[in-house]
């Protein structure tokens, strides 16, 4: 969490730094790189997770967010094209009939199907990274614009959060969230498409590489379908 909380710091900066950066003067400036539109992105989706156990039911929905930061970079005022750089962070959720847990004897990660008489008010999986969004960008003068881009990451958290009745039949109440989650990847690559007009655009997202280690865990890899609203 500490990394997630460094990074939305981080975030805040530039967002403040960028206001400032277009903010009037009244001096007339000439920049070989302007610093335009779609500076702050805030995408609201669910997740779609490949990979999963079969025997594991996902919940209808698991919903999730990305924020970035990013400056645009567009060498001629009168062409559409364009480039975005910035940083940002995704918050991923993945509610099951499953607890994701390390298991010792086999030293792999598994998630483990609760019995069907189990009362649980909550059991999810929490997916967190840092990331580095890099977009090639087409607007239209009307309002119409494509984006196509890549993000590579950094894992900050993957976490499973319980709340019900202890699996184990004794009939006691858990309350816990397991951080021990172990080998998983470091680093992410994800691809992703908004297509929209003007403040709002439809965003996808597919998740190249897996949330842990070859034969250390399941080949789990989300894909996501939601909305996009650039604030400024």
């Amino acid at each position: 969490m500490k990394k997630t909380t460094f990074i939305l710091v981080i975030i805040t900066i530039l967002s403040l730094s960028l206001r400032a950066q277009n903010a009037p003067t009244g001096e007339k400036e000439e920049l070989k790189v302007e610093v335009i539109r779609d500076r702050l992105m805030v995408d609201v989706f669910h997740s779609f997770w490949f990979g999963m156990p079969s025997q594991v039911n996902s919940m209808k929905f698991d919903p999730g967010f990305n924020v970035s930061i990013l400056w645009d970079f567009k060498n001629n005022p009168k062409k559409p094209i364009s480039f975005g750089l910035g940083l940002g962070t995704t918050y991923y959720t993945l509610f099951s009939d499953a607890i994701l847990k390390y298991d010792k004897p086999s030293g792999l990660m598994r998630f483990n199907v609760l019995p069907m008489d189990t009362m649980a008010k909550l059991n999810r999986t929490t997916y967190i990274n840092c990331n580095i969004p890099l977009e090639f960008r087409y607007r239209h003068q009307n309002g119409f614009k494509v984006t196509v881009g890549i993000r590579v990451g950094i894992t900050a958290e993957i976490s499973h959060r319980y709340k019900g009745l202890n699996p184990d039949g004794s009939g006691l109440s858990l309350n816990t969230k397991d951080f021990d989650i172990k080998s998983k990847m470091k680093f992410n690559f994800d691809t992703y498409f908004r297509m929209g007009w003007k403040y709002v655009s439809f965003y996808y997202c597919y998740q190249v590489t897996s949330l842990f280690e070859k034969g250390k865990g399941p080949k789990i890899m989300p894909m996501s379908i939601g909305i996009t609203w650039n604030v400024f």
